[in-house]
């Protein structure tokens, strides 16, 4: 199972307020992964922890000419599917109140080669950075680990847990 906690931000330019129904995310140009993410719950806070509120998923209204910045967790069982290490485009998409269906919310570049610890639920930078050797050596080893494990089936190893977002080559949302 893959789990990713985002900080995302809602900005409503219009004067009415939107009400936000639904949000999941998805990999498209990877067709291995053919389910979506689902919205399972927004959190208190990005860093899990023992006293963090969870919140299930519920609709949310963004009132005219504002912001609202939310912690949004996405989960989904992947069969056979586990992301390597490399950067990965993903597409966040929304169902709004006053529109029908999905809409294109947000697509960004993931960068999984930053996640070193694939077995933690930890907080990873998204930033396109330059891993020192140490780090690659120890992120390459995570991977194979997790691979191999994948590849004898169910572990009983915890979950693979993992957290990125960011928006650093200007890629941009759509108005809702």
């Amino acid at each position: 199972m893959i789990r990713l906690r985002l900080p995302l931000i809602f900005h409503n330019t219009g004067a009415k307020p939107i009400v936000v129904q639904d949000l999941m995310l998805s990999f498209p140009d990877e067709p291995a992964s053919h389910l979506p993410l689902l919205w399972t719950s927004s959190p208190s806070r990005l860093q899990p922890g023992p006293d963090e509120e969870q919140k299930l998923p519920a609709g949310f209204v963004v009132a005219g000419r504002e912001a609202q910045q939310l912690f949004i967790e996405f989960e989904a069982p992947f069969s056979g599917w586990v992301p390597e290490a490399r950067d990965y485009k993903v597409r966040i998409q929304v169902r709004v109140g006053h529109r029908k269906g999905w809409r294109s919310l947000l697509t960004f570049t993931l960068r999984t080669t930053n996640i070193i610890y694939p077995d933690r639920y930890v907080v990873y930078i998204n930033a396109p950075l330059e891993l020192t050797k140490e780090d690659q050596k120890k992120a390459d080893a995570a991977l194979l680990e997790l691979l191999e494990g994948q590849e004898k089936g169910p572990s009983t190893k915890s979950e693979t847990k993992r957290r990125d977002s960011s928006n650093d080559e200007g890629d941009a949302g759509t108005d809702l």
